[in-house]
């Protein structure tokens, strides 16, 4: 299973629970559990699916760059212009690193391949220790809140906490 299908699956437990009931000698009782494990790991979950967009687009555009350089596309065009421009700065550090082979206008540029590599082994690597660092899952931490109201009035009314934690 990948990591964001768990990550998916664990995030969907999240829940907020409010029970109303009329006992004798009370008004109301209301009882809320909140899940704070669950809501830690839908934030991690939220901020990896950041980090996992921000990489797809980068490997779009770089793949771009490829087939364009592997065409032999116009670099002067506006799209081309575009392109190569926003690029440039990611592909510059790999520069040189290896050599490429041109045959007129088409030009392999495997730099470019080497970058998409190496981006996506970056980022899977941040993704990866976000997670671990912030992911307890042995640890759910359960809070229940309950308000009690007498009949007696509003004045007339106890709030309890408790917090249980299992791991």
């Amino acid at each position: 299973m990948s990591e964001i299908e768990r990550l998916n699956e664990s995030a969907v437990d999240r829940r907020e629970e409010t029970v109303v009931t009329q006992q004798p000698g009370y008004a109301t009782t209301e009882q809320t559990v909140r899940d704070v494990a669950a809501e830690r790991r839908m934030t991690i979950f939220q901020v990896t699916r950041i980090i996992w967009t921000i990489l797809a687009v980068l490997e779009i555009m770089l793949g771009l760059r490829f087939v364009l350089k592997l065409l032999g596309a116009n670099a002067a065009s506006g799209f081309g212009t575009f392109v190569y421009g926003t690029t440039g700065l990611f592909v510059a550090p790999f520069a040189g690193l290896l050599a490429f082979w041109s045959s007129g206008a088409s030009v392999l540029e495997v730099t470019t391949l080497v970058a998409m590599a190496i981006y996506a082994l970056v980022f899977w690597g941040i993704a990866r220790v976000l997670s671990m660092a912030m992911e307890r899952s042995s640890a759910r931490t359960v809070t229940r809140s309950t308000r009690e109201q007498t009949p007696g009035g509003p004045g007339n009314e106890r709030i309890t906490h408790t917090t249980t934690t299992n791991g």
